[in-house]
């Protein structure tokens, strides 16, 4: 049974070629990595920070401030130890911003003319940042050492590859093989340090999922919540939805779970579903299934038949968080015709910490 916790990560960066290096390091990861272009972020970032480290920080909390969204950003370049360590920060603007870099390699190489392979050294520098939506900033650092040969060599890189040898396996960065290249490059090095630090540190366990119900098509309160609440990870609705659930998946920027409400005979949803959230294992469904309107024990007989930590559903309007021995018992109310004293809208916000603990509060409009 799959984790419906499917966390979202940009990285900033609107280079294919990186982005493809980044998703194969961190393809293990129950994450979903979206560069600058796959989120629709356009935002022009001014790097004049001092070291990579800066820059990387000033990219990764701008995009983070900009969606909500944790957030990584890399500053990487090349330090060439006869050039002063040049070009260093300044790597991707070296020669001109749009100098193609054969042209800058060819320039590099020429400036290299006549000097030995034991002044040639070189180093590829990366420093990751991650800014976390708490304001949290983490770095990482990775190098990989060389030297600057005597011709382009090899297609599997970009930028300086060509130009960069690796004594260790006796030729260019772009002749490695893109698994070897992830194991040894520097922004390999440094991305699995940051995945380490992530993992360690519980960072992807966190979540934040919205609950609602019995919206019944009315959905200007529950677009006001899901401006309110934004960014989150899955929002559940416990049914009574009545067909809208493409438009609000779309506004609420993240997937939803559905069940069907007495209401949602012509859709085709399913009337209950099991699935987990994190260590915690939901059964979903609306209360009419299971006449709620009289007595909640055939709703907890199936939800403790499918061995479930948690039960969500709808139906009756009045909102519920309840913890029963080994079940928590969650209704959202509902957001359009609410019933319970005060006649207030609600909904539920499930956080989910860095423990991979749930917390649950119910909220009113």
């Amino acid at each position: 049974m799959n984790n419906l916790l499917k966390k979202k990560i940009i990285f900033a960066t609107g280079n294919e070629g990186k982005m493809k290096e980044i998703r194969m390091v961190l393809q293990d990861m129950n994450v979903d990595v979206l560069s600058l272009a796959d989120a629709g972020i356009t935002t022009e970032i001014i790097e004049d920070g001092k070291t990579f480290e800066e820059n990387a920080i000033i990219k990764a909390r701008t995009i983070m401030q900009e969606t909500g969204l944790l957030t990584l950003a890399d500053d990487s370049g090349l330090e060439i130890d006869y050039l002063n360590q040049e070009p260093g920060i300044y790597s991707a603007r070296y020669l001109g911003e749009h100098t193609p870099y054969r042209k800058k390699n060819k320039i590099i190489m020429n400036r290299l003319k006549g000097v030995p392979d034991e002044k040639r050294t070189a180093r590829f520098v990366c420093a990751i940042a991650a800014a976390l939506p708490n304001g949290e900033i983490m770095t990482t650092r990775g190098t990989i050492e060389g030297r600057i040969g005597y011709e382009e060599r090899g297609k599997n890189g970009f930028g300086y590859d060509p130009i960069f040898y690796v004594p260790e396996f006796g030729c260019s960065s772009a002749e490695l093989s893109p698994e070897t290249k992830n194991e040894v490059s520097h922004r390999g090095k440094a991305l699995r340090a940051m995945k380490e630090k992530l993992e360690k540190d519980g960072i992807l366990n966190t979540a934040k999922v919205l609950i609602v119900s019995d919206t019944h098509r009315q959905n200007g309160n529950l677009y006001r919540v899901i401006e309110q609440v934004k960014p989150v990870d899955l929002l559940i609705h416990c049914g009574d939805i009545e067909g809208d659930d493409q438009s609000i998946e779309v506004t609420a920027g993240c997937p939803i779970q559905v069940v069907a409400g007495n209401n949602d005979f012509f859709y085709g949803y399913d009337n209950a579903k099991t699935f987990y959230l994190g260590k915690y294992k939901v059964y979903l469904t609306h209360g009419h299934h299971h006449g709620v309107n009289y007595s909640d024990e055939k709703l907890i007989a199936a939800a403790q038949a499918e061995d479930a930590d948690i039960v969500m559903y709808g139906h009756v309007h009045v909102p519920r968080v309840e913890q029963m021995e080994n079940l928590m018992i969650i209704n959202p109310g509902s957001l359009t015709y609410p019933r319970q004293e005060g006649r207030k809208p609600s909904y539920i916000i499930m956080d989910i910490d860095r423990h991979g603990d749930a917390h649950f509060t119910l909220r009113f409009l």
